[in-house]
C-alpha cells in the first residue's frame, strides 16, 4: 500500500519539477544580456528602405535618453539594427544570401520592422523584437516600446 500512496506523490513531484524548470527557462528567454544592460552608446542601421524609421528611433532615443548616439559602429557598444521584409543589404564576397548572419533576416514578416541590438565586435544577435509598421509608418505605439518594456521587465526583475 505505500507503493501506490507514494507513485501519485513522485509524479505530482516530477510535474511540479517540470513546471518551476519550464518558468526558468520562459523568464530567461525574456532576460536583456548583460552586455545591453551594460551598454552606453548604440550606432544605428538602418536596413529597412524606409529613411523615417531610422529617424523616429533617433528621436526616440533621444527622448528616452538610455543611450547616447554613436557615429559608427566602431565607436558603440550595440548596434540598433532595423529590419523589414525586404531588407536590401551588401552580400560579402564569397558568401551566398541565407548563410551566416544574413539567416536571421529571412524571418521577418510582411507588415513589421524587426529591431535588433547586435554585438558590433562579434555581430552577434543579442536581442530582437518585431513591431507592427506600414512601409515607413509606426503602427500601435512606438517603435522602441518593446525595447522600453525590456528595461522595465528587467529593472522590475532585479528588485
Amino acid at each position: 500500500m505505500p507503493k501506490s500512496s507514494f507513485v501519485p506523490k513522485g509524479i505530482a513531484l516530477f510535474v511540479i519539477v517540470l513546471w518551476v524548470a519550464g518558468l526558468s527557462v520562459w523568464a530567461n528567454s525574456t532576460a536583456l544580456p548583460q552586455a545591453v544592460v551594460n551598454a552606453h552608446t548604440i550606432y544605428i542601421q538602418n536596413s529597412t528602405g524606409f529613411s523615417e524609421l531610422e529617424y523616429t528611433a533617433i528621436l526616440e532615443l533621444n527622448k528616452w535618453g538610455r543611450f547616447d548616439l554613436a557615429q559608427s559602429a566602431d565607436k558603440a557598444d550595440l548596434i540598433l539594427r532595423l529590419d523589414g521584409s525586404t531588407r536590401v543589404r551588401v552580400v560579402p564576397d564569397g558568401q551566398l544570401p541565407g548563410t551566416g548572419h544574413f539567416a536571421e533576416d529571412a524571418g521577418v514578416p510582411s507588415g513589421y520592422t524587426r529591431i535588433a541590438l547586435i554585438d558590433p565586435k562579434s555581430d552577434q544577435l543579442l536581442w530582437s523584437d518585431l513591431h507592427k509598421t506600414e512601409g515607413a509608418k509606426v503602427r500601435n505605439g512606438h517603435l522602441l516600446d518593446g525595447l522600453r518594456e525590456a528595461f522595465r521587465s528587467y529593472e522590475k526583475g532585479k528588485r
